[in-house]
């Protein structure tokens, strides 16, 4: 038998005072060095990235990176954007510009959300995958948060170690990276692409965080 609903309601209610007294708390401390994102190579694997077209004033001001990197690369079945935002100083208790949070209000549906474990250099490190569409444009998403020390797939779980290493006055700063490709069909062709292209991806992210692309 469950708790009555007004318990639930406290013990829900106590937990966000909680977070939110952590989240208060937490002190964030700077990376000693900026890492060098603009750095990653234009060509990885496969593919052979071209600057993107800038982005409007407006979707900049709300992106708010410290860095962004805006490309697309072309490969064996067509052209796969990526878009990386990279935060010094990440919001403790924040998305990041999650797709999950940010699709949705502008018209976007999530249709399918799935995570996969990616092997790169002998480590598994996890990613989502997704599935979009809009009145009948549909794309295959790929993304995860990715930092000096960890790559995370999971919203929640990075905003969990946002906290924890902020409590313990680490560094926070980390990047969303987001690979997308238009899709069709079952989309399974797109969406093998998207995580056959963030296996080189991450390595070269993780050259950029250590300063060495």
């Amino acid at each position: 038998m469950g708790a009555p609903a007004p318990l639930r309601v406290t013990v829900v209610g106590a937990m966000l005072l909680a977070v939110l007294a952590l989240t208060r708390l937490a002190a964030p401390v700077a990376a000693s060095t900026s890492p060098k994102l603009d750095a990653i190579p234009m060509a990885l694997g496969e593919w052979n990235g071209a600057p993107a077209p800038p982005i409007d004033a407006d979707t900049a001001r709300i992106l708010a990176a410290d860095q962004y990197v805006h490309r697309i690369y072309s490969g064996p079945r067509g052209n796969i954007e990526m878009d990386l935002a990279y935060y010094a100083q990440p919001r403790v208790g924040s998305s990041m510009h999650s797709p999950l949070n940010c699709l949705p209000g502008n018209g976007w549906q999530v249709t399918d959300v799935r995570d996969l474990q990616l092997s790169v250099d002998r480590r598994t490190w996890p990613i989502r995958d997704t599935l979009v569409d809009r009145r009948g444009t549909r794309y295959a998403l790929t993304y995860w948060f990715q930092s000096r020390t960890r790559i995370i797939a999971s919203e929640w779980t990075n905003r969990v170690y946002l906290l924890a290493d902020a409590l313990r006055r680490q560094p926070i700063d980390a990047a969303i990276v987001r690979l997308f490709t238009p899709a069709a069909g079952d989309a399974s062709i797109e969406r093998n692409d998207l995580a056959s292209f963030a296996s080189v991806v991450i390595p070269a992210v993780q050259s950029g965080f250590q300063g060495t692309p």
